[in-house]
């Protein structure tokens, strides 16, 4: 019974972080700016596929692969909040980050701050899903890590990148 409720309560506080997450102020205190249907289309896709690459349990490795700050194994957090991988994915919040700093660098598509469950969607993040489709899923599961609390500079982004295009470049399912 303790589990289950740790569970209920687990999943509970991450809904609430991510509710609170899904329309915050932007850097320059505005309200953000809903995805356009271009990059919104585009994230669903990157997003989709994620999710179901991650039905693979080779994929799913990337998240015992990696800590957090703590020393703690990503997929520990979400053993404990009772979601898998593919289901955190679907319920992290995706924003708008036009006008953000970040964004406006040339290599910068997505963004996230360690352990908030919320990715920052750069303008330039549609086209290269469109060039590179397979590549928009690999930036998700990236960043998703970073929203369990991965940091980076130890592991560099382009070490987390790689681990998670080796460990996720199996076919998607149909």
């Amino acid at each position: 019974m303790c589990l289950r409720w740790t569970v209920c309560i687990g999943r509970c506080v991450l809904t609430a972080a991510v509710v609170a997450t899904v329309t915050p102020a932007s850097s320059a205190g505005t309200r953000r700016a809903s995805l356009t249907p271009r990059d919104a289309a585009a994230l669903e896709r990157a997003r989709g596929g994620a999710a179901r690459r991650l039905a693979n349990a080779e994929c799913r490795k990337v998240f015992s692969d990696f800590e957090d700050g703590r020393g703690l194994a990503i997929d520990r957090k979400l053993e404990a909040w009772g979601v898998d991988p593919a289901e955190y994915i679907r319920m992290v919040a995706f924003v708008d980050g036009t006008g953000e700093d970040l964004c406006r660098r040339e290599d910068v598509r997505l963004f996230s701050i360690r352990n908030v469950p919320r990715v920052i969607v750069c303008p330039g993040f549609a086209n290269l899903e469109r060039l590179r489709p397979e590549f928009g899923p690999v930036m998700v599961i990236h960043e998703v890590l970073h929203t369990l609390g991965l940091g980076e500079n130890p592991p560099t982004s382009a070490e987390i990148t790689a681990r998670v295009e080796m460990r996720c470049s199996t076919p998607e399912l149909p």
